[in-house]
């Protein structure tokens, strides 16, 4: 069935929309709900025919809901969700024309800033974008959505407000040359149960009001001292594309691990894939992201004859030869001291969203030992295609996981060794999460593969 919107409205809320196929009398549900707990806030059931305008409407303003609504229809033959829409509560944000500054690159902040302003797109502000902090590998547009975004470059507009999102070291530099009459928000993310003083001190002096995109940031702020504004804006994707990469084109820049050599077969990974349970994890390969645990414990718990493979995509700071061959000296010391690896897939090469898009698609169990996420992107990716996850109860990634997961107990100790190039996570009460090898290897099993439609 294909759904048109006609018409979306935030105050009070309103979906209009066209059924544009040939249906006769098709009994459904026009289902509200909250787009994070599930709970349903209105239903209303209608007949649907084909061709013809449908409107469904809450006597509520968007500020009523704090997580934003979701609006969906549903079939009452299979009862499959035909249509959903997801309205956002930004109404925190002053005025409807924004200057957004942002990375864009390749990295996690600059694909949440990407899709911060796609959702301010959909809900009607107009966007000047500017990528001024971008100083490498600048990323191209690889769909509608994106471009849209892309549309938003230089875009030239009298701006209400300015949303910076960057760490806040680099806040003060952009408000010297901001007017002073402009409402600023700051947009950043924290992964320890505490700021550093230095980041405090740049909140406290710098913009109005901040937006991080958790409850759990929202704690870790107020109780670090942090006395401006906090206003919870979640990160989210883009719509779900129906792929247009060749399999073996994306496949020919994976690599198998046997043990001493990493192997170009994309025929053979290919088989892997299909015939085998993925647990996957997309991270660079850092302290914070603990890859060396997701590794070692997967290889103690299964064996190359377990029906499991294992993808990893990572890089160290930049994708360049001598960094992926130091990654690989990494990984064979890592895995030496098992004499039975299990299957394992790696990929070391930059992708853009619509291929790391595929690997959510073919992966299956989204495995992360992270040891704090202000929010979680690749597990929230994870999740909402419809894969399983295991991770840690330590951090934001909960707030959007359910009773299908397996959440880890986990042990708060010292922040120290979170980063190599700042000392933003040493020292003043930071803590994060660490797990027990034995505890995660007793808690891991087989999962079946998942059967997506």
């Amino acid at each position: 069935m294909s759904v048109i919107l006609i018409e979306k409205k935030t105050n009070p809320l309103l979906v209009r929309f066209k059924i544009d196929h040939y249906i006769k009398e098709e009994p459904a549900l026009f289902i509200w709900e909250d787009p994070f707990s599930k709970n349903i806030r209105h239903i209303d059931e209608i007949s649907l025919n084909g061709n013809s305008e449908y409107y469904s409407a809450i006597n509520k303003d968007i500020s009523f809901f704090e997580n934003g609504i979701t609006f969906k229809i549903v079939s009452l033959k299979d009862y499959k969700c035909l249509y959903s829409y997801e309205f956002k509560n930004l109404n925190f944000i002053s005025g409807k024309n924004i200057l957004y500054i942002s990375q864009n690159s390749y990295t996690g902040y600059s694909y949440a800033a990407r899709n911060y302003i796609y959702q301010l797109l959909q809900v009607g502000y107009n966007v000047n974008w500017s990528d001024k902090f971008t100083t490498r590998d600048f990323y191209k547009p690889v769909n509608k959505e994106e471009e849209l975004v892309f549309n938003c470059l230089n875009n030239k507009i009298n701006y209400d407000s300015v949303i910076i999102h960057h760490t806040p070291e680099s806040w003060k530099l952009i408000l010297d040359q901001i007017p002073k009459n402009k409402k600023v928000y700051g947009l950043t993310t924290w992964e320890t149960t505490r700021l550093h003083p230095t980041w405090i001190n740049y909140i406290n002096n710098s913009v109005d009001e901040v937006i991080v995109p958790s409850k759990f940031n929202i704690e870790t702020f107020k109780q670090s001292g942090v006395n401006k504004p906090l206003n919870l804006w979640y990160h989210d994707i883009f719509p779900f594309q129906k792929s247009k990469i060749n399999s073996i084109d994306l496949y020919k820049k994976f690599v198998l691990f046997n043990g001493i050599e990493f192997v170009i077969n994309p025929m053979l990974i290919k088989n892997l894939i299909e015939q085998n349970t993925v647990y996957y994890n997309i991270s660079q390969f850092n302290y914070r992201k603990n890859l060396t645990q997701v590794i070692s414990s997967f290889c103690k718990k299964f064996t190359n004859r377990d029906n499991v493979c294992l993808f990893i995509k990572t890089y160290l700071e930049v994708f360049n030869k001598k960094e992926t061959d130091a990654l690989k000296y990494k990984i064979v010391e890592l895995t030496r001291q098992f004499k039975d690896l299990p299957k394992i897939v790696f990929c070391f090469e930059n992708l853009n969203n619509d291929e790391i898009e595929d690997i959510h698609k073919f992966g299956d169990v989204y495995f992360t030992l992270n040891r704090g996420e202000g929010f979680g992107l690749c597990t929230y990716t994870a999740k909402k295609i419809g894969n399983r996850i295991i991770c840690g109860k330590f951090g934001a990634e909960k707030e959007f996981l359910d009773d299908d997961d397996l959440l880890l107990n986990y042990e708060l100790r010292p922040s120290d060794y979170l980063d190599n190039f700042n000392k933003f996570y040493i020292g003043h009460g930071q803590e994060c999460a660490y797990y027990d090898t034995d505890y995660v290897v007793s808690k891991l099993k087989y999962f079946p593969k998942i059967i997506k439609v």
